[in-house]
């Protein structure tokens, strides 16, 4: 089944071209991105999902006019039963009209039936392709994306939201349906009595009051709902995530207080939604009431004087009550489409968003692979700086790394260290300057491409809920079982790992905290290692360790640092004291760079952040 038809902004261009990047190359200024084209409706937006189903669409709506025509039907039969039947007593009539009613029925049910599954169908099949269309636009939006927005936030628009919109796909279905039904009743009252079904119906334009007011209220309501499920996702992950701080800072009361307040303003809104969405069902009835009232008046009358079979009477107030679902029918179909809208507002605006990390096109210069065949590359930081809106964090690095060797960045905390290590897979751009690969500006390359060049090792060691196997093989899934473990052993991890309850096969969540930072770490350099990337970033990988579990993964990362050009963020001077060179940074800037025996013996920044670290 084809994906739904989604307008988004920012998605990557095509594959990579298969031109080759000359070393030494320099890129041409990037042009400045176009205003994005203005997108249409939310619900022109919401319509176009439905464009891939046109033939299923159709057959529905075929079931659509059957469904609508059969309540009409009905009228007619109760009349005949009432007048041809019971009161002139046609025995003949009786025989024809007992079955004809069950066939009715047995219809009307398997029309609905075949219309719900068919309906239900095309609904979930776009909910599960809008969902996965917007869990890849979360894939693609950048760190600091990730960084600014709740991970509470992200999941509701991915789960609640998407959700949400099987409303809309309802209040089509209901739209076409509810209104045929009415005409179709409205036809047969005309056809049975003009003149009552007159007075019934110059009341019907009054409905339209409560559906448009209280149609606002519930799209404002559904939003409200939905923001604070999305606020009260966020502060529950959180605390959640940091259970051991929250407990010993003893913060239990402060979190329970504040995830009351947003739960309580949830509940309200909750109410204000149900509130609006059930409020015009009455007024429709009253109104609808008063009609039935008028023909009641007037038809009895009629009766009366002969004018009117009890019959045809009592036929026309089967048809106009029969006209009271269809008529509620309305009011759902704004309460639904307008609690849909309210979500589609929050995925249409995350799929909008542009990703502030892309390939540039063919005829920007980019979308070039990375051509090292797994060789240490060197790289280049050429007058590099970084602002996050609110002053340079990193200024005028000027940097060049030869392949194979191994750089430590040293420097207080706030000083740019990670901020620059986060460039060079690109998980984030330079905002002046650039950075190069064998000469190449790293915005020149496919994303895909130089990333699959980069493994890294970071201060908290993340592991999937899955196996150990599948942990290690993340960066590399065509790995062998051999391979796996070939790995794990030079991690100093093997050992352990074949102790767990199923060894390899073992999951992690079936541990749950059983296993050591040290542990830990050592399953993410195995991962790292059976990667095999050319340029390895450590980020603090040893802070967090016992001085045991320290020599392990200083072991293994010597393994891995081997042949590859090395990045490493540290304090800890075991980790960085036999590098080929060390950048000490300072409010953003490098002001100095060296050999650990060097620095020391200048007596600069760095021999006395030494001394600091000594006591």
């Amino acid at each position: 089944m084809s994906a739904p038809e989604v307008s988004t902004v920012g998605d990557h261009g095509a594959g990579p071209s298969p031109a080759t990047p000359r070393p030494g190359a320099h890129s041409a200024p990037r042009p400045p991105l176009e205003p994005a084209p203005a997108q249409p409706s939310h619900v022109v937006r919401l319509v176009r999902l439905f464009k891939p189903f046109r033939g299923k669409l159709a057959l529905s709506f075929v079931l659509v006019l059957v469904a609508s025509a059969l309540p009409g039907a009905l009228v007619f039969l109760i009349q005949k039963v009432l007048d041809d039947v019971l009161v002139r007593k046609d025995a003949q009539m009786l025989a024809l009209l007992a079955p004809g009613v069950v066939a009715l029925y047995a219809l009307n049910g398997a029309v609905n039936v075949s219309r719900g599954l068919l309906t239900r169908s095309i609904s979930w099949r776009i909910v599960t392709d809008l969902r996965q269309v917007v869990f890849d636009k979360l894939l693609a939006m950048d760190v600091g994306w990730h960084q600014r927005t709740p991970s509470g936030e992200r999941t509701t628009r991915l789960l609640a939201d998407i959700n949400n919109l099987q409303y809309a796909m309802s209040g089509v279905v209901t739209a076409v349906q509810k209104p045929l039904t009415l005409i179709g009743l409205v036809a047969s009252a005309f056809w049975m009595n003009p003149r009552l079904a007159g007075i019934a119906v110059v009341l019907l334009p009054l409905v339209a009051l409560p559906i448009d007011r209280f149609g606002k209220w519930v799209r404002a309501a559904s939003r409200d709902t939905l923001d604070g499920g999305a606020a009260m996702a966020a502060t529950a992950q959180e605390t959640l995530a940091g259970i051991r701080v929250v407990q010993v800072f003893g913060g239990e009361g402060e979190r329970s207080d504040r995830f009351r307040e947003l739960n309580e303003a949830h509940h309200l809104a909750q109410l204000r939604a149900v509130t609006a969405q059930l409020l015009p069902g009455p007024v429709v009835e009253l109104i609808a009431a008063l009609g039935v009232g008028a023909v009641i008046w007037v038809g009895g009358g009629q009766v009366f004087r002969g004018e009117l079979a009890p019959g045809e009477l009592f036929g026309f107030l089967v048809a106009l009550g029969l006209m009271n679902e269809p008529l509620k029918g309305l009011t759902l179909i704004q309460s639904l489409l307008q609690r849909a809208l309210a979500s589609a507002e929050s995925v249409f605006r995350l799929l909008d968003a542009p990703a502030a990390i892309v390939d540039r096109t063919a005829a920007e210069g980019g979308g070039k692979p990375l051509i090292v065949a797994n060789a240490p590359a060197a790289i280049t930081l050429d007058g590099v700086g970084f602002d996050y809106g609110d002053g340079d964090v990193v200024s005028g690095v000027q940097l060049t790394v030869s392949a194979g060797q191994r750089v430590a960045i040293v420097g207080a905390s706030g000083s740019g260290k990670t901020t620059l290590l986060s460039l060079l897979p690109r998980l984030r751009d330079p905002s002046t300057g650039a950075v190069r690969w064998d000469g190449v500006d790293l915005r020149d390359l496919s994303l895909a491409s130089v990333r699959r060049h980069v493994a890294v090792v970071t201060q908290e060691p993340f592991l999937f809920d899955d196996t150990v196997a599948a942990n290690i093989r993340f960066g590399r899934p065509e790995a062998t079982d051999a391979q796996v473990e070939a790995a794990a052993e030079a991690a100093n991890a093997d050992a352990f790992i074949r102790a767990l309850p199923k060894g390899y096969a073992t999951r992690i969540d079936e541990l749950g905290m059983r296993l050591s930072g040290g542990q830990r770490q050592r399953i993410c350099i195995a991962r790292a290692l059976l990667r095999g990337a050319p340029v390895l970033l450590l980020d603090e990988a040893t802070s967090n360790l016992d001085a045991e579990s320290e020599a392990l993964v200083q072991e293994a990362l010597e393994r891995l640092m081997k042949g590859r050009t090395t990045f490493v963020v540290a304090h800890r001077l075991s980790t960085i004291r036999d590098a080929d060179v060390i950048v000490v940074l300072a409010g953003g800037r490098v002001v100095e760079r060296g050999t650990h025996a060097a620095l020391l013996a200048s007596g600069g920044e760095y021999a006395r952040l030494v001394a600091r670290q000594a006591g």
